[in-house]
This record gives C-alpha cells, sequence and structure tokens, in this order.
C-alpha cells in the first residue's frame, strides 16, 4: 500500500512538474515579445530562430511548396534539347469562300510494309481496256492563232513583212484579224476577207508577251522588184501635174533614177533622189517588166488652172501700197482673210481684198500654197517709191538710190551695191561705214531704225532670232562674236547661199564673207529677221 501511493504521488509530481515549464516557456516567449526589437544582424537572426520554432509544421510544408512550384515552372523553359518539329498548315478554301480550313500537315513516317503495293494480275484492268481509245488530235499540237484588232485610223496592209513589199489594202481602226506568225517587227495575219496579209507591229493590239507564243514566220514571200524608174531623155519636164497644161517645176539629167509613185494616164508621178516629187511621161522611162501593174493608180489631180487665192496668216498684217516696207501703209487685214491674188513680184504679192482694194503684202505673212504660188503672174511694172519731202531731200546721201527694182523689198540688191565702200570707225555712210553704221544705213531706207551698235541691234525689237544659220533667209541680219572684242561684236546682212555682205576691216572695206567654214562660221552667234 505504502509503495503504491508514493509510485503515484512521484508520477503526479512529475506531471506538475512539465506542466509548470511549458508554462514558463510561454511566459518566456510572451516577455521576448514585448521587449523593444534589437536592431541588429544577431538580434534579427535569434528573433526568426525563435518565431521558425515557434511556427506549426504545417506552415512550413506551405512555405516551401510555395517556393518550389515557380523554380519548376522557371527549370521547364529552359531548351534542354533540340526543338520540336511545328507541322505547317495548308489553307482549304470551303466550299461557300466564306471561311478557311486549317488542316495541319507533318512529316511522317511509313512503315516498312505499308511501302508499295501488292502486284495485281492483268485482269483487274479488264475495265479500263474495255474503254475506247480516240486518235491523237493532231491540230491540238499546232500553234493557234491569236486574236488582234488594228489600232490604227488605217492601217497600210502588205504583201510582206516590210515596207519593199507592195501595199494590198488600208484597213480601218478596230478591224480584227487572227494573227498566224511573226517575223522581224511584222506578223502575219488572216484578214477580215481570209487572205493572208502582213501588218506591221505596231498597228495591232497584240502583248508582246502573248505575240512570244507565235511561231517565226517560215512561208515568206520574196520581195518584189523596185518600182523605179530611169530617166531616157537629157533635159526631161518634171511638171507639178500630169499633163503639159501645168507648170515644168525643174529638168532631169538623163539616167536619172526616180521612184515611181503613182500613175494617172499615161504619166507617172515620181520623185527625185533629192525629195522632189512631180510628174513625167510614161514613154520617157525606162521601167523593168511587172513593175507598171504595181503602181497605184489614181483617179483625181490637181486642177492646172486653181483659183489664185491666199489667206492672211498672222493679224494686223501691214498691206502696202508697193512691194516693199518703204511703202505707205495703205491699210491692215486681220488674220485668214482671203484675198485674190494678182501679181508676184520677189517675195510680195499684189492682192485684192473681198471689199476690191488692192494691194501689196510680203508672202511671209500670207498662206499660200506652192502649187498655187507658181501660176501668180509675174508683175514687172511697180509703183514709184513715194517722193521725198525737201526735208527728207536735205538728208539724201550723196550717193544716188538704186532704181526702184532694188530698193523696193529687195534689201539684199541694196546693200550689194556697196561692196568695195571704205570700212572707217563710226561711219554711217554713205560712202563710209562700219559694221554696224553700214546694217542701220541700209535698213533705215526701208524703215527700219536700228541703233548704232552690233549689240544693240541684236533684239526681239526689231524682229524675230534666228538662231540655226541653215534657217537664215536673204535679208536677214546676221550676228558675230569675239571677233575684235568679247561678246557681239560684229553684224552683216545675209545675202543668200551662206554669203553675208558686211563692212569687214578697214583694210578690205565693205565685202563678202562665208558662212560656210572658217573665222566667220566659228564666230557665228545668230540672226534676226527684220519685222516687215
Amino acid at each position: 500500500m505504502t509503495d503504491l501511493s508514493h509510485s503515484t504521488a512521484d508520477h503526479d509530481t512529475a506531471t506538475l512538474a512539465q506542466r509548470v515549464l511549458r508554462r514558463r516557456e510561454r511566459y518566456a516567449r510572451s516577455s521576448w515579445r514585448a521587449q523593444p526589437v534589437q536592431h541588429s544582424i544577431a538580434g534579427y537572426v535569434r528573433q526568426w530562430i525563435t518565431e521558425r520554432r515557434a511556427l506549426p509544421m504545417r506552415y512550413v510544408l506551405h512555405l516551401l511548396v510555395g517556393l518550389l512550384v515557380p523554380l519548376a515552372i522557371l527549370i521547364s523553359q529552359v531548351p534542354f534539347a533540340s526543338p520540336a518539329i511545328v507541322p505547317s498548315a495548308v489553307t482549304m478554301p470551303s466550299s461557300d469562300d466564306s471561311s478557311d480550313l486549317v488542316a495541319p500537315v507533318a512529316p511522317f513516317t511509313l512503315q516498312p510494309d505499308t511501302i508499295g503495293e501488292a502486284p495485281v494480275p492483268d485482269s483487274a484492268f479488264e475495265s479500263i481496256d474495255a474503254l475506247p481509245m480516240p486518235g491523237l488530235n493532231l491540230q491540238l499540237l499546232k500553234p493557234q492563232p491569236i486574236a488582234a484588232t488594228i489600232i490604227a485610223e488605217s492601217a497600210t496592209i502588205r504583201g510582206g513583212p516590210g515596207t519593199n513589199y507592195d501595199k494590198v489594202a488600208a484597213l480601218p481602226i478596230g478591224t480584227p484579224l487572227q494573227v498566224l506568225a511573226q517575223v522581224n517587227g511584222w506578223y502575219q495575219a488572216r484578214g477580215p476577207d481570209s487572205r493572208i496579209i502582213w501588218v506591221a507591229a505596231e498597228l495591232l493590239n497584240l502583248d508582246p508577251a502573248v505575240a512570244d507564243f507565235l511561231p517565226e514566220a517560215t512561208n515568206i514571200p520574196a520581195p518584189p522588184p523596185a518600182k523605179i524608174g530611169l530617166a531616157t531623155e537629157e533635159g526631161l519636164n518634171l511638171r507639178d501635174g500630169p499633163g503639159t497644161p501645168y507648170i515644168g517645176i525643174t529638168k532631169l539629167k538623163s539616167g536619172a533614177q526616180l521612184d515611181l509613185l503613182a500613175r494617172y494616164g499615161d504619166w507617172f508621178q515620181v520623185q527625185t533622189p533629192e525629195g522632189q516629187a512631180g510628174w513625167v511621161l510614161g514613154q520617157y522611162l525606162a521601167i523593168g517588166l511587172g513593175v507598171i501593174d504595181r503602181i497605184e493608180v489614181v483617179t483625181s489631180i490637181p486642177d492646172a488652172n486653181p483659183a489664185l487665192i491666199g489667206r492672211t496668216s498672222e493679224r494686223n498684217v501691214n498691206m502696202r501700197g508697193g512691194p516693199g516696207i518703204t511703202y505707205e501703209k495703205i491699210g491692215a487685214l486681220g488674220t485668214g482673210m482671203q484675198l485674190d491674188l494678182l501679181g508676184r513680184y520677189q517675195d510680195w504679192f499684189k492682192v485684192r481684198t473681198p471689199q476690191g482694194g488692192t494691194g501689196w503684202i510680203s508672202n511671209e505673212l500670207l498662206a499660200v500654197s506652192t502649187f498655187v504660188a507658181r501660176r501668180v503672174p509675174a508683175v514687172q511694172n511697180i509703183p514709184s517709191l513715194p517722193r521725198r519731202t525737201p526735208a527728207t531731200q536735205a538728208q539724201t546721201p550723196r550717193r544716188a538710190l538704186p532704181a526702184p527694182s532694188a530698193a523696193a523689198g529687195n534689201v539684199v540688191g541694196y546693200a550689194a551695191q556697196f561692196v568695195g565702200a571704205r570700212y572707217v570707225w563710226g561711219g554711217t555712210g554713205p560712202t563710209v561705214f562700219d559694221c554696224s553704221g553700214f546694217t542701220r544705213y541700209v535698213y533705215k531706207q526701208y524703215g527700219l531704225d536700228l541703233p548704232h551698235s552690233s549689240a544693240g541691234q541684236y533684239s526681239t525689237n526689231y524682229g524675230t532670232v534666228i538662231s540655226n544659220p541653215a534657217d537664215l533667209r536673204p535679208g536677214d541680219i546676221v550676228f558675230f562674236v569675239n571677233t575684235y572684242k568679247r561678246g557681239i561684236s560684229h553684224v552683216g546682212i545675209y545675202v543668200g547661199d551662206g554669203e553675208v555682205v558686211q563692212a569687214m576691216s578697214p583694210k578690205l572695206g565693205v565685202g563678202v564673207a562665208s558662212l560656210n567654214g572658217g573665222y566667220w562660221a566659228q564666230h557665228y552667234y545668230g540672226g534676226i529677221r527684220p519685222a516687215r
């Protein structure tokens, strides 16, 4: 009994001691929390260790899982192996074109037992063998014609690929053709009437890329003989129409080779090597066999006696009392006025207005065909120049003015009479001149007041600028640069055929020089066509 009681007491004492110890520890922890935080590394470490021990184990496990999950995700992004093959997508349009079907296509590996197919007996093809077998249509292998249309207003169709072939016809714009072949910029085609014709490529609306599918033409006809004739007579008359009532243009030499352009009766329209066109009688031409039938026949010819009329080509055209600007102005005509041509004197026409007034107009101000101008009769008797007043007579130079035939519109004839006169610096005539004094004096007689300066005379105030020496006409004022000083320094009057009359130098005086080469051609600058 005594022993049992002692044992129970000992057990209760031990349990009580443990309880006391636990409470003491809780009290110590609560007291530590109540104390101020020690702001030191050692204090933070002690605090963290103490708090960790106080946490339940489940909190620690939760924290560990929260740290490991992001780490696992990060590691999964690292490419430790070669990248996988991503299947490409094939887009297939649906039947209603309203959506796309995207089907992935990936590489695949055939199993050994699926490669190839097992042989089948010939009897398996009996159904196919029983089908009818049509023959090959050889037409499908031939080049097919390409449709095209004419795009020119009137396309010349020829008998072969070139302008040396005869003209067959002229087709209007929009004419349909079937193009068969090509060669050297020409197309062989089948025309509306199924004829085989040839047309230049630029006359069709055929795409060059499409034309590349055309074969090269092989059945090309041989070129026909050239349409030429040889003059068999010396001095053969080239006329401006097919008949002797027409006016002769020039004389042809025996043996001259002429292109045959057209024919009318026994007459042939020809063109000389210089490009001049006219008519000659066929009996004076040597023409090869088969050529005459290929010459185009014309059915209409110009009237040998046309109405002699012209029209003014500018506004405010001056009509004068004689053939020259020294004659009195008697009227001004508007553009496009029709005038009867009564006579011709050099480069002036005597005209009659619709109201019946007559006068003279420069040919530069009239639109007149060459064919009509040839038929205007030449005038021999022209009006006398107006009389000078006493005041004007006092200024008349000691050298007498030339006859009216030289002064009336013919500047060149008037200027040429001073060849041989002396050159004196500052001279203005009538017996001595310098270069600008010479041109000033000559044109003053024709009503144009020029300054006494070569550079000052080069101005549109006095006429139209002419740059190209090939465009010069007799009477134009020509200018030179860098002769005795820099810039425009010399001037003269063009007389034709490259010749210029001018006051040249103190040693040479007034003379004639050539623009066709040498010093004056090198120093040529330009010209002025004096206003009339």
